[in-house]
């Protein structure tokens, strides 16, 4: 693992020390996981947004869901 330093404001360090305290957990602990958990949000958003882009992009044909509609209708027999 790497050191690094980083500037937390006061309010937000006690509010770490607060939640860590009672899980047992370092304050280096919570910064990690959280740095984690917004990686894999914003790689989450990034996926939506090419995705919404791509389907802006390439409008589906009225066509080709008709013809899925009429082979779902044969599985509700």
């Amino acid at each position: 693992m790497k050191n690094v330093q980083i500037t937390v404001d006061d309010k937000t360090l006690k509010a770490v020390d607060r939640a860590a305290k009672p899980l047992g957990l370092k304050r280096s602990e919570i910064v990690r996981q959280a740095l984690r958990e917004w990686l894999q949000r914003r790689a989450v958003e990034q996926f939506e947004q090419q995705w919404i882009s791509r389907l802006q992009d390439e409008r589906d044909d009225a066509g080709r869901a008709d013809a899925w509609i009429g082979i779902q209708a044969w599985s509700r027999k």
